[in-house]
């Protein structure tokens, strides 16, 4: 897997957010959406569900969390993970578009152990950096997104999955 350090990762976060580029998204909407996410460290498929807010042609932010659980002889393992994150829209051309991506993140990694029956939990907060492309067909926004986890409990993070748009714009008022 391609290694990057800290440093390059702000670096490229840096010069991407400085473009000035017409993003992809008629602001303001609101868009929750879902998505299949994989966890390099569990070596796990799990659920992501997200609701973001696009403000201005440039930026959109929100909560999104995921859960994965995987098991294995001994007992289970399972991952719930909250993040707040910001994205940079940058348009490429016919409705494709590349986002830098940065937030915060809680992680809580939970191993039940048959023999034991008893749980251990680990939990830590940390940084999100990543990147990822969308596709807008209509009032979908179908993306797949890169995400790396910055914390004590480092993990990668690869999504595919759909948002649906909401125009928050109030239309004019026509006069009569």
């Amino acid at each position: 897997m391609l290694a990057l350090n800290h440093k390059t990762i702000l670096i490229l976060l840096y010069l991407f957010m400085s473009c000035n580029m017409v993003a992809q998204v008629a602001p303001p909407t609101i868009m929750p959406g879902l998505a299949a996410t994989y966890s390099t460290k569990l070596d796990a498929v799990g659920v992501n569900a997200r609701l973001y807010y696009a403000a201005d042609h440039h930026y959109c932010f929100g909560p999104e969390v995921s859960y994965f659980k995987k098991t294995f002889e001994e007992g289970e393992l399972s991952l719930f993970e909250a993040n707040a994150n910001l994205h940079y829209i940058i348009d490429l051309k016919d409705g494709l578009g590349f986002y830098p991506l940065g937030g915060i993140n809680y992680s809580q990694e939970t191993e039940t152990l048959n023999d034991e029956m008893e749980q251990h939990s680990k939990d830590a907060f940390g940084l999100n950096a990543g990147a990822g492309f969308h596709y807008a067909n209509g009032r979908f926004l179908f993306f797949a997104e890169y995400k790396y986890v910055i914390s004590e409990l480092d993990d990668h993070f690869l999504s595919i999955g759909a948002l649906i748009n909401f125009s928050l714009a109030k239309e004019p008022k026509q006069k009569h």
